[in-house]
């Protein structure tokens, strides 16, 4: 009964054992037809990749490095074949960089989407399907580093010919100068906070001269208003005035004048008798008593006869 018992447990177990192993089988089976290859290629140095290293998208791990080598129909590329989840699509626009993997000197590939090409990239090993290394932020900064060093190397030696003795010379003239420079700008700037201590006391002068001048503003605004109201005033009088002037102006013209000339006409002719009458007495007086002799007309004059 126990040698039964026993055969019994054995050929359980060993059916157990070849079931899990059909099952272990299945499932690597379906895992392995889960996965999908795609190919990455670059020109630089992959150092410290390996076979199996992870493959991460966007920070999640999605695969393993299948293979790595030289591309044979191009010598100078580097192709490293990835084994990705199926689950996992890709862009046209995706791309992948090396990480280094801690302090270890391995490196992980990272892939990231740029957005640029959503067209979908099928998997496989076709050239227009490969996925680009772009080179990490390490080795940019790398290169910027070399290209710093032989730019500071090139500067090193500017410097050296900058530095040698005769403009180390000058450089030490100029500091005199600057030396000197300096001195006499302590003694402007004395003489500046001199002139800025007038500058406020010709600035109070010109704040009460303005305070009188707008004193004096007002005066001549208060006269300005009196002269416009006098010339108001008088310009209403002139107005006044020009009318009386005007009417005394046509009663002198047209009755004033006319009987001036009258009497003056009269006053002549008055003149002219008074001077008869004088001229009369100063050539016969006796024509004052005995009254005027006759005229007799002279020779050529109208009226003369001849005597007898």
């Amino acid at each position: 009964m126990g040698k039964e018992s026993y055969a019994l447990i054995t050929g359980l177990f060993i059916a157990i054992l070849l079931a899990a192993t059909v099952i272990i089988a299945i499932w690597l089976g379906e895992v392995r037809h889960q996965t999908q290859t795609y190919i990455a290629e670059t020109q630089d140095s992959v150092t410290g990749l390996r076979v199996g290293s992870s493959v991460y998208y966007r920070g999640i791990e999605v695969g393993k490095v299948k293979t790595i080598g030289f591309d044979p129909d191009n010598p100078r590329l580097i192709v490293v074949g990835m084994d990705i989840d199926g689950k996992v699509k890709f862009t046209r626009g995706v791309y992948a960089t090396l990480e280094y993997k801690g302090v270890t000197g391995l490196t992980q590939i990272a892939l990231q989407d740029s957005g640029d090409d959503p067209e979908p990239l099928p998997s496989g090993d076709l050239a227009a399907n490969r996925i680009p290394i772009k080179p990490s932020l390490v080795d940019r900064l790398k290169v910027s580093g070399e290209d710093v060093v032989e730019e500071a190397g090139a500067l090193m030696v500017r410097l050296n010919r900058l530095l040698n003795n005769e403009n180390t010379r000058h450089m030490e003239n100029i500091l005199g100068n600057v030396d000197v420079a300096t001195g006499r700008f302590v003694t402007l700037q004395d003489d500046a906070g001199k002139a800025m201590a007038q500058v406020t006391l010709f600035t109070a002068d010109a704040r009460r001269t303005l305070s009188e001048m707008n004193s004096l503003a007002g005066e001549l605004k208060q006269f300005s208003r009196e002269m416009r109201q006098e010339l108001t005033t008088l310009s209403t009088q002139s107005g006044d005035l020009l009318q009386t002037g005007t009417a005394v102006t046509r009663q002198l013209l047209h009755t004033t004048l006319p009987r001036a000339d009258m009497v003056l006409l009269q006053l002549q002719a008055l003149t002219n008798r008074y001077d008869r009458v004088g001229a009369m007495l100063e050539n016969d007086p006796q024509a004052f008593l005995f009254g005027a002799r006759e005229h007799r007309p002279a020779p050529g004059e109208p009226g003369f006869q001849e005597s007898p």
